[in-house]
């Protein structure tokens, strides 16, 4: 088995991965509860809980999956990108697993694991990954489309400034919700007597015609119109649910103009994309989930949504990403190949 190790930002995940890609044990130590009262995360605490959870969370999985040692014949492990603190920790405790059992370590890329989680299932082996597809990849941290080819990634465009968790996040802590902001959004919105029009944000261009996401205008908008308006938790909650549903669909909407552009440029192409993964905590959203279905069928595309369990950080993707460093490695189509996932 492939053991996963992630301590990236703020869970502490241990997974076993079968060579099948199913997916025995996915354990994960949330430390929401620690961040909630700062409204965001705090580096060092994350790195103290890391330190405390990491290797209980591995005895644990092992004993979970009915496993020993002598089963586990990789570790793979995140190596980047992250905070820097949280990362020295899994990346150390991997490494010294490793030296200790003799086995190799793969370092992965936090990106790649989540690029290749829509084809996790909740149960028995992971969906085989097309030739070609698309990997959307939105979350507090990041926001950017991939070209994934072979195995190979490469990155379409990427935010400009604020990613779409982090300013769902920020937005909502100053309305008064609590961290984290995009469930609490998603939850005002949804009420079913939200005017999603109310409160109407533009989609921003750049004149150079980058396919790029830019958040911060949206979020200096939406702050300075909560301010004018007085919006906040305290205030009159049809105010609030109509300014979150305006918000979300505004966040969702720069999401599929983006989108489009990007698949406008594979149009007549023999190779084109056959599939979109989309991937990262605010795949998770119900509204975003909704209407990314809506946009495959409209494409005739098949568009992949990871189980919830696996939106968010955790140590199952690392380890899937994992074995397909290792497919690329017995592929001679791919021996070559690098990834740039940025």
């Amino acid at each position: 088995m492939i053991l996963g190790i992630e301590t990236s930002c703020d869970e502490t995940s241990v997974a076993l991965l079968e060579r099948d890609g199913t997916v025995r044990v996915n354990h994960i130590a949330s430390q929401i509860e620690r961040h909630q009262p700062f409204g965001g995360v705090v580096p060092e605490i994350a790195s103290r809980e890391h330190l405390q959870h990491l290797f209980p969370l591995v005895s644990r999985a092992l004993a979970d999956g009915g496993v020993g040692w002598n089963d586990v014949g990789e570790i793979a492990v995140t190596s980047a990108p992250g905070l820097i603190g949280a990362l020295l920790v899994g990346v150390a405790g991997a490494q010294g697993l490793a030296y200790g059992l003799g086995i190799p370590l793969i370092p992965i890329n936090h990106l790649e694991g989540h690029i290749f989680s829509p084809y996790l299932q909740r149960e028995g082996p992971a969906l085989p990954l097309p030739d070609r597809f698309l990997a959307m990849v939105i979350s507090g941290g990041h926001s950017s489309i991939y070209d994934v080819r072979r195995g190979v990634v490469t990155m379409l465009n990427r935010t400009r400034d604020d990613a779409i968790g982090e300013t769902f996040d920020k937005v909502a802590k100053f309305v008064g919700l609590p961290y984290p902001g995009g469930p609490q959004i998603e939850k005002h919105g949804r009420d079913g007597h939200a005017d999603p029009k109310r409160f109407p944000f533009p989609v921003p261009q750049f004149k150079d015609e980058s396919a790029d996401f830019s958040y911060s205008g949206i979020k200096a908008g939406a702050i300075r119109l909560a301010r004018e308006q007085k919006i906040s938790v305290e205030g009159d909650p049809q105010a609030l649910a109509d300014f979150c549903a305006t918000f979300q669909n505004a966040l969702i909407a720069q999401l599929l103009d983006r989108l489009e552009v990007i698949w406008s440029r594979f149009t007549g192409h023999a190779s084109r994309p056959s599939e979109l993964a989309i991937a990262g905590g605010v795949a998770a959203n119900g509204v975003l989930r909704e209407r990314m279905v809506e946009w495959g069928q409209k494409h005739d595309v098949t568009v992949r949504l990871p189980e919830k369990r696996y939106c968010t950080d955790n140590a199952a993707m690392i380890a899937f990403a994992g074995l397909q460093r290792e497919n690329m490695a017995g592929d001679p189509r791919r021996v070559a190949a690098r990834s740039r996932v940025g």
